[in-house]
C-alpha cells in the first residue's frame, strides 16, 4: 500500500498516522488533507504532533510534500478535528484530491 493510501485511510478513519521520511526521520501526525500546490507539488496537510521537523518546530501545521515519505502507519489512537482546519482556503489548497469534512461538517 502507497503512503499516500495509508494516509487517507487514516485520515478517513480519524486515526493518527506516523510518516517515515528518507532518512529514517519519524512523525505523528494527525492526516487533514492531500493537495497540490499552484507549483504542481502534492503535498500532505497536517497537524503534527512530535517528531522530525526541518524547521526544528516539532508540532503544528505542516505540509510536506508526500514524495518525501516511504512509509505511513496508521495508529489505533483516533484524533478530533481541530477547530482552526479550513479546506476552504483556496490560496493555499488549489487543487484538493482529498479533505476530510470540516468541523462543521462541510466538504471540499
Amino acid at each position: 500500500m502507497s503512503v499516500e493510501t495509508t494516509f487517507i485511510q487514516a485520515a478517513e478513519g480519524l486515526h493518527l498516522c506516523e510518516l517515515t521520511d528518507r532518512s529514517g526521520h519519524t512523525r505523528m501526525i494527525e492526516p487533514y488533507m492531500v493537495y497540490s500546490s499552484a507549483t504542481g507539488k502534492r503535498l500532505f496537510h497536517c497537524y503534527q504532533l512530535h517528531g522530525y521537523s526541518k524547521s526544528g518546530d516539532p508540532t503544528g501545521w505542516k505540509n510536506p510534500q508526500v514524495a518525501s515519505f516511504t512509509r505511513a502507519t496508521k495508529q489505533d489512537e483516533t484524533f478530533t478535528p481541530r477547530p482552526e482546519y479550513n479546506p476552504f482556503n483556496h490560496d493555499m489548497f488549489p487543487v484538493v484530491h482529498f479533505s476530510i469534512p470540516a468541523v462543521d461538517g462541510r466538504e471540499r
